[in-house]
């Protein structure tokens, strides 16, 4: 262990609380009551890479092409937040939230 931590000792971590962005809504609908305006995301690099990486350059989006009106539980997964290479996201919090759809009147 303690020879991989010597070999290793510029890798990171990082937790980053980051905005929820909803992309793609469908035309007609609209999102109803509360649901995260933020999730935390934790994230493993180089500490160079690292230090390109910021709250503000960052997003965790959900993309809800083909969405219907009704309740949505959309998972949240290291798919969801673009990083630069060399970054990994290990964890997204929550893991899934709850999203209300309803046609726009």
């Amino acid at each position: 262990m303690l020879r991989f931590l010597g070999r290793h000792w510029e890798l990171k971590l990082v937790a980053l609380t980051l905005p929820l962005e909803l992309d793609s809504l469908p035309p007609g609908l609209a999102v109803k009551g509360e649901r995260p305006d933020t999730v935390e995301v934790q994230l493993h690099g180089l500490r160079a890479d690292l230090a390109r990486v910021s709250a503000e350059s960052l997003r965790v989006r959900v993309n809800l092409i083909g969405a219907r009106p009704g309740d949505l539980l959309v998972s949240l997964g290291p798919e969801q937040v673009l990083v630069p290479p060399g970054v990994r996201v290990l964890r997204v919090n929550p893991g899934v939230v709850r999203v209300v759809l309803v046609q726009e009147r």
